[in-house]
């Protein structure tokens, strides 16, 4: 019985400790930058384990670009800061600030929202 037990023990102790190890790290964004993009949202996905957002930014040349924002804060984090889905839905101005991922910089980890209204959601 004893035996058993710890054979029970040891496999649960394996089943978790990957399950910890399954969740990513932050290291692949260069955290070092914060680059502001100002445009208008095109997609949102306000979820857990993380938002991510579609935002057109239109540079000083006029022509426009995609920035995506593949990774942000919970939506749980966000809304206990006070920033709800309803605050940045699609077509919405804003100012978000990313960090790039080192491997692929066209695509960011998003730091912080700043609506129309000045009000800034650091994330």
């Amino acid at each position: 019985m004893k035996s058993i037990l710890n054979l029970l023990l040891a496999a649960s102790a394996c089943i978790c400790s990957g399950m910890v190890s399954a969740h990513h790290s932050f290291a692949s964004y260069d955290f070092d930058q914060q680059i502001p993009f100002t445009g208008v949202v095109k997609e949102l996905k306000f979820r857990n384990p993380h938002i991510a957002m579609t935002l057109i930014h239109t540079k000083e040349d006029g022509t426009e670009e995609i920035i995506n924002f593949i990774e942000g804060a919970p939506a749980n984090m966000l809304v206990r800061i006070g920033l709800r889905p309803e605050m940045i839905k699609v077509g919405t101005k804003l100012t978000a600030y990313g960090s790039p991922k080192k491997t692929d910089p066209t695509v960011f980890f998003l730091r912080k929202v700043v609506l129309e209204n000045g009000k800034e959601y650091g994330v």
